[in-house]
């Protein structure tokens, strides 16, 4: 399951492409971050937006070793990486709570079965 989610946040913050800015709705993000003593490079920014009115929920920031638009080379790199989540507007837990869960439950429908076999 957490695999699933990572994998829909990378794809989210992919479809951003490989960061040339450090901004998104008023969030600034800088290029570089340090993560258990390695420095990493920004990779992208992604918006989540909610419900048919498409409310701005979070920006999401990727830092990672070597910055790529391929979500399974990122996954499968093992080197250190960070995903941060600036929130635009108050959620409540219950509420992320339950986003988190419809997110889990659509992206594991959506993934073949044979990627969910050992």
């Amino acid at each position: 399951m957490i695999r699933i989610l990572l994998l829909s946040c990378v794809m989210a913050v992919l479809g951003a492409g490989v960061a040339h800015g450090k901004e998104c709705k008023g969030i600034n993000f800088p290029e570089q971050a340090q993560v258990e003593g390695s420095n990493l490079t920004l990779n992208g920014l992604g918006l989540r937006q909610a419900t048919m009115f498409k409310v701005n929920v979070y920006v999401a920031a990727l830092y990672v070793a070597k910055p790529s638009n391929d979500p399974t080379a990122i996954l499968g790199s093992g080197a250190p990486s960070e995903l941060i989540l600036q929130f635009v507007r108050n959620v409540g837990a219950d509420d992320l709570r339950k986003a988190w869960d419809e997110g889990f439950a659509k992206a594991s429908q959506k993934m073949p079965r044979s990627s969910c076999l050992p």
